[in-house]
């Protein structure tokens, strides 16, 4: 007997792509007369979501940048280490 193939370990940005294409399939969902149709198709929808969970990992980096602490004012050429070593 095989063993089943184990899945390859899920990235943050590969989890958050799945979700959002999860949610766009569902936005995207049409019934129609007991029909059910998917518009746009499913392939567009992947590659969307992929584009945006990467847009969505730039900016959640650069919103950590920019809120993180800041020196505002502060002038390394100023300070005086004379007295550090004494």
């Amino acid at each position: 007997m095989n063993a089943p193939a184990t899945p390859a370990p899920a990235t943050a940005g590969t989890s958050l792509a799945e979700l959002i294409y999860i949610e766009l399939v569902g936005r995207a969902f049409l019934r129609v007369e007991n029909n059910a149709v998917i518009k746009p198709e499913p392939s567009q929808l992947a590659k969307l979501s992929i584009a945006l969970a990467t847009e969505f990992e730039k900016a959640a980096i650069e919103h950590k940048a920019a809120s993180g602490p800041k020196n505002v004012g502060y002038d390394v050429k100023n300070l005086d280490l004379g007295n550090l070593g004494a």
